[in-house]
């Protein structure tokens, strides 16, 4: 009887072995950068469509109020409910109080969606921590506008950079707000003002909406804050939008 022949074993070699680890090494460093950027853009995109129909909730309460713009911060305590803080609506910024946020101000009814008020680009971390999300909102409003008509609000505003550069871009009312330096650090509030800056981690910039509902990107300078914006008042006069010692109608007064 013949002796059968033994079948060869197949098997990768070790240099084998390595050109396929180096090729998937090589196919993963390609390719990760790429994933990266996509759900950063599919984030970028989701806070826009979210400051859309914050905005768009804004716009409904001004067809409701005589064409005024909600209040901010300093309306907390105004006897009139409608013009209290579009945010907080007559608590305060304490972080007992912020998970009274946003359903209590006085835009909520017409979201009725509390995940609309979060960056989706940011994880939730302990409030007053100075960077991530407070859990509650990420975005404010321009307080210099409380209780402004809607009709004394140009389409158009002005930045001036640190370096006395200018540049004329689509006014902001509601911006994505820099955590370090306002929303989720000494003051949990939704009014955008004084030192507050315009986020950063959109590839460096922020989403902010205008008065036509319409939504846009701006990387402002690192060492700008919302003194830096200007606007024609309805006296003419250009103002500077980072005031914060202001209450309902104010704007309408300058």
């Amino acid at each position: 009887m013949m002796p059968q022949p033994q079948q060869r074993r197949c098997a990768f070699t070790l240099v084998e072995l390595l050109v396929v680890i180096g090729i998937i090494a090589l196919l993963i460093g390609i390719l990760m950068p790429a994933l990266t950027k996509a759900r950063e853009q599919s984030r970028t995109v989701a806070c826009k469509s979210n400051i859309h129909q914050v905005m768009q909730a804004i716009l409904l309460f001004v067809q409701d109020n005589k064409g005024s713009m909600p209040g901010n911060y300093i309306d907390r305590t105004d006897p009139d409910e409608n013009k209290r803080d579009w945010l907080l609506g007559s608590f305060s910024n304490s972080v007992a109080d912020i998970v009274n946020a946003p359903q209590e101000g006085t835009i909520f009814k017409y979201t009725n969606n509390l995940s609309i008020y979060r960056c989706p680009a940011l994880d939730e971390v302990a409030p007053r921590t100075g960077g991530g999300s407070n859990g509650r909102f990420d975005y404010g409003l321009f307080q210099v506008f409380s209780g402004a008509k809607i009709t004394n609000l140009r389409p158009t505003a002005r930045f001036q950079y640190p370096d006395g550069r200018s540049e004329t871009v689509p006014t902001p009312v509601i911006c994505d707000e820099d955590p370090a330096f306002g929303i989720n650090g000494g003051n949990l509030e939704g009014g955008h003002a004084n030192t507050d800056k315009m986020a950063k981690h959109h590839s460096g910039g922020a989403n902010y909406a205008t008065i036509d509902g319409s939504v846009h990107y701006f990387k402002e300078d690192p060492a700008a804050n919302s003194h830096n914006w200007f606007l024609i008042a309805p006296s003419r006069a250009e103002k500077e939008l980072g005031t914060s010692t202001n209450k309902w109608g104010f704007w309408n007064k300058q």
